[in-house]
């Protein structure tokens, strides 16, 4: 490896963050400044990403712990888009990050992949909170309870910081939407699709009609994939609340004849449970997560190129754009 070059460790390059992320850096103007190590389970899509995209892998996953600390000890740069609450994954990647601060004295760059559920409250979508956060406010995020949705994770890679053996930075996407678009998208390494997009067409199908709860008056803050991808830290770019959401299900899956109902329905405690797993995780669609990304734009001249109005005209579209998926695969 040439000396001159940034060491880069990547995981999560075949996700829809992960992979839209790689492929920023991979067509960045800087680009031959980094060396790219990416951990990927799958050896096909290894192959195509040394093969098509000169880039270094390794073949494995989160769990191969031991591989992980490796990794992250060979890179002077880290970043993390596979797994926002898994402790010890977390905890192989900063002992990685210590034995190179140890060997070396070299401190390491960390950039970890949270999200804006850390804001939660537990609004049963009944009300909009008054509560905001903002990224130029850090004692108010600080201020968020260990319990919080991601925090425990996030508190590790603050530790790390504060003790001084790596430097971190920590990114709070709010919802995401668009499809992935791009090499990486084409050749098929990463998942194009937000996840609640795959999630809810598919539970929609199952219980014949899109779901709610409460009145669908909490509000969460939305930003497209590729504005995602252009900056990486408090993301957003507006808000809607979650009946915005649930309509903008309900209505194409409806005109396509696929549930029985234009209007959402609510879930029942007993839905919630088999539908999300869990009562809690069913809920987390129908909290308060408000924020906006003022330090982003101020200091990091971010400029989103999509808007408020394109995030639920957008769902609509990647709705019938997935059911259409499912048509062709027979899995609908």
């Amino acid at each position: 490896m040439s000396s001159n070059k940034a060491s880069l460790f990547f995981t999560g390059a075949t996700g829809y963050i992960g992979g839209s992320v790689l492929q920023r850096l991979f067509e960045h103007p800087n680009r031959q400044n980094f060396d790219i190590t990416t951990l990927v389970r799958n050896a096909d899509k290894a192959k195509i990403l040394e093969t098509k995209f000169g880039l270094r892998t390794a073949v494995g996953s989160l769990q191969d712990h031991e591989k992980l600390a490796t990794l992250a000890e060979n890179a002077h740069i880290v970043i993390n888009t596979a797994d926002c609450d898994d402790v010890d994954v977390m905890k192989a990647i900063l002992r990685g990050i210590k034995a190179r601060h140890d060997k070396t004295g070299d401190v390491p760059l960390l950039v970890h992949t949270s999200g804006a559920a850390e804001l939660t409250d537990d609004a049963g979508g009944e009300y909009t909170s008054d509560t905001i956060y903002s990224d130029l406010n850090i004692s108010a995020i600080e201020a968020l309870p260990p319990t919080a949705f991601h925090r425990p994770v996030t508190l590790l890679v603050v530790a790390a910081d504060v003790a001084g053996y790596a430097r971190t930075h920590i990114i709070m996407p709010s919802i995401i939407y668009g499809v992935g678009t791009g090499p990486f998208f084409d050749a098929g390494i990463a998942n194009p699709h937000t996840i609640i997009v795959p999630m809810l067409v598919r539970i929609a199908l199952e219980r014949g009609s899109v779901g709610t709860l409460g009145t669908g008056v909490s509000r969460w803050g939305n930003v497209h994939i590729s504005d995602t991808a252009d900056v990486y830290f408090f993301v957003e770019n507006g808000e809607h609340t979650a009946i915005d959401i649930a309509n903008s299900f309900a209505e194409p899956l409806f005109a396509l004849g696929r549930t029985s109902s234009r209007e959402p329905v609510k879930y029942t405690k007993e839905e919630l449970v088999k539908y999300f797993g869990s009562e809690y995780i069913g809920r987390m669609m129908f909290t308060n997560a408000r924020l906006t990304a003022d330090r982003t734009r101020r200091e990091l001249g971010w400029s989103p190129k999509y808007v408020p109005r394109d995030f639920l005209e957008g769902l609509k579209h990647e709705v019938e754009g997935y059911v259409k998926k499912l048509d062709g695969s027979g899995d609908a």
